[in-house]
């Protein structure tokens, strides 16, 4: 009776002994896995424990970087480097582990001679005969496989495989947070990097803006002195061509019975005295658009009276060139509403360019009719960029369109816009005419720009396009139409 009872003590000794080393080795992994920041440095550790715990001859453990890549062996106990690189020979999804990946499930070999998964005969050579693998599983995801062999044959028993499997609990999420810590932190590195790269672009874009700013700055200071340096030579010049003028006027009239050779030398002083004037009287002009000094009437205007002055003035100038000047259908009882000077002198600059880049034996047609605020707003893509502060307003009135049509060679779509630039070349306005008649007289490219200040200036839009039927250009001078007193205050603002 004593006897059986020693003997019952023992075993619940042994027992209760063998409890506590599994606790103990829980307790151990646990906490190694718990601390780890780095599995090349942790998990080693963990097998050696587990390699004096389990008493085998060595372990290891795969990682599965990608689910069709081969198993990347993370870390090692008893096996040597050159064992190590013939079980990284072995091909993606093949070999006992991948087996045990596939399935999901521990599973022992107690004799692997002869089987044929085996995929690596230099662990025979180096005396393998018993292999447990049992997987490593993190949040349904299988990462790899941790593998236990020895050199005789081994049954593992059914209470070491489930604390195995318990181990490979805690050694799998390690892994994974492992993994997850190493993608956050290169993400940092990456977040760190673009930072870095976006504070250099936006110094340099700091920087550029800078330097953009002085150089606008420089700009309109350079074009305000311009500006300025034109009026003012404009206004000194003045005073001396009138009496140079008023001089030669005199003189024409004392030299009536003179020699021909004093009386052309005089007209040709004349013609350029008045050329010189023109000149001076246009910068003038644009100076007072451009500073919005300019008085303009705002009365109601005959446009056939209009048209008919302008035709006369200008018939003798085409006429040298045999170019016809046409009138075509002009609105009886639609008015423009402006200043009938200031408005026939910028007409007279648009029907100048037409004359000069028309070729001999053309013809001009000037025409006009009436445009809604509705087809005006339809056009607005097309019409915009000519004068972007048009569409500004709150309103779009009706307009009259007053059209000077050529025959010429119509308009290169990348000078457009330039035409209406100051001093911009006559000669690189556009092709009209080049090919049959070059332009009669130089310009100084202040004609198209004048009148295009002139019309915005009464409210209008001065733009061109190219003629639908043939060749040749269409200028279009919009201009709202004249209302009365009583009109306004009858339709609102």
């Amino acid at each position: 009776m004593d006897k059986q009872l020693r003997t019952d003590s023992t075993t619940d000794g042994f027992a209760l002994q063998h409890e506590i080393d599994r606790l103990r080795l829980l307790q151990q992994i646990a906490l190694l896995t718990a601390s780890n920041r780095n599995n090349s440095e942790t998990l080693p550790q963990i097998l050696t424990h587990l390699q004096v715990a389990l008493a085998v001859d060595g372990c290891g453990i795969y990682q599965m970087p990608q689910p069709d890549s081969p198993l990347s062996l993370m870390a090692r106990v008893g096996i040597d480097d050159n064992l190590a690189r013939e079980l990284q020979k072995v091909p993606a999804g093949k070999g006992l582990a991948n087996v045990v990946i596939s399935r999901g499930i521990p599973h022992n070999w107690v004799d692997l001679r002869g089987e044929s998964e085996l995929h690596c005969e230099a662990v025979l050579d180096a005396g393998w005969r018993s292999l447990l693998v049992l997987p490593l599983i993190a949040h349904g995801r299988t990462l790899g496989a941790i593998f236990f062999f020895q050199r005789i044959p081994r049954q593992f028993s059914h209470t070491e495989i489930e604390l195995l499997e318990q181990i490979c609990i805690f050694i799998a999420a390690s892994i994974d947070t492992c993994d997850l810590l190493d993608k956050l932190e290169w993400q940092h590195r990456l977040t760190e990097a673009g930072q870095r790269e976006l504070e250099r672009s936006r110094k340099q874009l700091r920087e550029h803006l800078h330097r953009l700013e002085i150089a606008n700055s420089t700009l309109e200071q350079l074009s305000r002195m311009k500006d300025r340096f034109l009026a003012l030579a404009s206004h000194e010049l003045r005073t001396p061509l009138t009496c140079i003028l008023s001089a030669g006027q005199l003189l024409e009239i004392h030299l009536q019975d003179g020699s021909a050779d004093a009386r052309a030398l005089l007209s040709t002083m004349l013609q350029g005295g008045e050329r010189l004037n023109a000149l001076v009287e246009d910068l003038l002009e644009i100076a007072r658009i451009e500073s919005r000094d300019i008085y303009l009437a705002r009365e109601s205007i005959d446009l056939n009276q209009l048209i008919e002055s302008l035709q006369q003035k200008k018939q003798p100038d085409a006429s040298k060139r045999c170019i016809e000047i046409r009138r075509g259908k002009i609105p009886d009882l639609l008015s423009p509403c402006g200043d009938i000077h200031h408005l026939e002198r910028a007409l007279a600059h648009i029907l100048d360019n037409a004359i000069k880049f028309s070729p001999a034996g053309s013809w001009i047609e000037i025409d006009a009719s009436y445009t809604c605020n509705g087809e005006i707003l339809a056009m607005r893509q097309q019409l915009e960029p000519f004068c972007p502060s048009f569409f500004s307003a709150n309103n779009t009135p009706d307009m009259i369109d007053v059209r000077i049509t050529d025959s010429g060679s119509g308009i290169d779509e990348k000078e457009r816009l330039r035409i209406f630039e100051k001093f911009h070349g006559a000669g690189d306005i556009s092709l009209h005419g080049r090919s049959n008649c070059a332009p009669s007289t130089p310009s100084a490219g202040l004609g198209l720009p004048l009148a295009k200040g002139l019309i915005e200036a009464h409210g209008g839009l001065l733009w061109n396009e190219d003629r639908p039927e043939g060749s040749g250009s269409i200028f279009h001078t919009m201009l709202p139409l004249y209302r009365r007193r009583s009109q306004i205050a009858t339709e609102g603002p």
